[in-house]
């Protein structure tokens, strides 16, 4: 991934070979211990500061909706504010080096969006966007073997954790303060949901400013970079929401578009609402799955941090467009996570983090970022901080959200949700801290028993039932199954002598093919990273 290589106290020469061929905008910043270089996309340069300002060098690294000019932000810093950033909004990395002090910060957002790496070397500290490329900066690849069991167990990790024994990633809310000798990881922002007295009408009414002043941020940016418009539109209601609002919120041209199976709701519904909306709308059939077969290619782009099958229709749909004019993608990634919880009080949080912001919700804007920017009002850190106090209680069962689309966009109510009309939604019912519908009980248990005894998917989703049926199209397309299977076998050695190489062993000969694609996934890392076996 593009964007920052830093080292400091350490002996570092950056291989940025892999940057070569395309038209990236390279700086460099040299000063005492500190260097910094920063490799990134021609667009939105004036958010990309690379700044000395008397004592102080600053740098940022993706898209500012609302942000302090260079010369405030050093100010603030000089006057005791650490961590300035925090009153930021965007999609944003950043590095502040202060030669006077020898201090220096490196920082993400609050949701940790932007891909930041780190280590200790034997003679100082090195950090940067790609983890190939600071994977070498270590004398000695080795595999970390906890983040291949959750890889395994979920195709996501829970924490800071990497592919490669010590190096870490800068997640939620997290930055480094480095001065001399002393490194320390700490937290600047934190989210809480303890609930407040609620007041249904002026929570939505709240809800409902702060979430067009997120699509507002995005529409505006785009507007005055005089880039296009081209947002994602499913038959989901996140999507849907965003959209909707978009809309109203500008009188340019908007292009939606939609990656699915020909024929499903997926593929439908948007076309349906986009052409109510008066908007664009772009088609890419998913079905046959031959673009499954692209394992290196989707691992690389997502740092070996989630199962390549997550994210695998928004990189193929990616690399088929030109994105030289296309502004910030507007997305609805986290939206059920935020406004229609499925857990309880006390592991929302938790939730959030691990699996919206860390978890399968990040593969897709990473794919993104290798073209331009992607931003969800969802998660817009303004929204999030308000949302998150409405109880947990009024958002499930998409009671809140419903509410939210019925006193203030009832026109969406005419398209069903999960073949749900909007505001009649089935009883629920909690199991395990999760609220399940009811109608869905039997079937969650059925295939939570299959799991345990090993039988990985007896339930293979048809073409009508899925946007995107794995095992439909693995079952339909033979050379699917075979391109894993040879994959796996190229590189199975590899794996052996690990305590989870029969684990391994078993997905690939009785798994799903999204089980299947966790195993690849780990070969794919231990391969192009160099890792060794211990």
């Amino acid at each position: 991934m593009h964007g920052f290589f830093g080292s400091y106290k350490a002996n570092v020469t950056w291989d940025l070979s892999s940057f070569e061929d395309k038209s990236f905008v390279k700086r460099t910043h040299s000063e005492g211990y500190f260097q910094l270089t920063q490799v990134t996309l021609p667009k939105f340069l004036n958010d990309k500061y690379f700044a000395e300002i008397d004592d102080c060098f600053l740098a940022t690294e993706g898209v500012l909706f609302e942000a302090d000019k260079p010369e405030e932000a050093i100010a603030r810093y000089r006057n005791g504010e650490t961590t300035f950033w925090n009153s930021w909004r965007g999609s944003f990395a950043g590095v502040l080096y202060d030669s006077k002090t020898d201090t220096l910060l490196v920082f993400n957002d609050h949701i940790g969006s932007k891909m930041l790496f780190y280590a200790k070397t034997k003679d100082g500290f090195v950090f940067a966007s790609d983890l190939r490329i600071i994977t070498t900066m270590l004398d000695y690849h080795s595999l970390q073997n906890s983040f291949v069991s959750a890889i395994l167990e979920k195709g996501y990790n829970n924490n800071n954790l990497t592919f490669v024994e010590g190096i870490f990633r800068l997640t939620t809310g997290q930055y480094i303060h480095l001065r001399g000798s002393c490194i320390s990881l700490a937290q600047y922002h934190q989210f809480d949901n303890r609930p407040w007295m609620y007041d249904e009408a002026n929570m939505l009414k709240e809800t409902n400013r702060l979430f067009r002043q997120a699509v507002k941020r995005v529409i505006r940016k785009n507007e005055q970079e005089r880039l296009q418009h081209f947002y994602p539109l499913s038959g989901g209601l996140d999507s849907r929401l965003t959209q909707w609002v978009a809309r109203q919120l500008t009188k340019q041209a908007i292009t939606n578009f939609t990656f699915s199976q020909t024929g499903h709701y997926d593929h439908l519904l948007p076309h349906e609402i986009s052409n109510t909306l008066g908007n664009k709308w772009m088609f890419l059939p998913l079905d046959g799955g031959d673009y499954i077969k692209n394992v290196d290619g989707v691992c690389e782009r997502t740092e070996w941090l989630v199962n390549y099958i997550l994210p695998i229709e928004a990189d193929y749909f990616a690399e088929l467009q030109n994105w030289d004019k296309i502004g910030v993608v507007l997305t609805g990634i986290n939206g059920d996570n935020i406004f229609a919880t499925e857990t309880d009080n006390a592991h929302e949080i938790e939730r959030i983090c691990t699996q919206g912001f860390n978890g399968y919700s990040l593969g897709s804007p990473l794919i993104f970022q290798h073209y331009t920017e992607s931003y969800s009002p969802f998660c817009d850190v303004d929204v999030l901080d308000y949302v998150l106090h409405v109880p947990t209680i009024k958002r499930r069962n998409y009671y809140f959200y419903d509410r939210l689309i019925l006193s203030y966009y009832p026109d969406m109510a005419q398209w069903h949700h999960k073949h749900m009309p909007i505001g009649r939604r089935p009883p629920m019912v909690t199991i395990m801290g999760r609220n399940i519908p009811l109608r869905d009980v039997a079937k969650r248990i059925c295939r939570t028993l299959l799991k345990r005894l090993h039988i990985y998917d007896a339930y293979l989703a048809t073409k009508e039932e899925s946007m995107n049926p794995y095992d439909y199209w693995s079952e339909e397309n033979p050379s699917i199954k075979a391109y894993m299977q040879d994959y796996y076998t190229r590189h199975s050695q590899l794996l052996s002598g690990y305590p989870w190489f029969h684990l391994c062993e078993e997905k690939m000969r009785i798994g799903s093919l999204i089980e299947k694609g966790k195993v690849l996934t780990i070969e794919s890392a231990i391969t192009h990273l160099n890792l060794h076996v211990c």
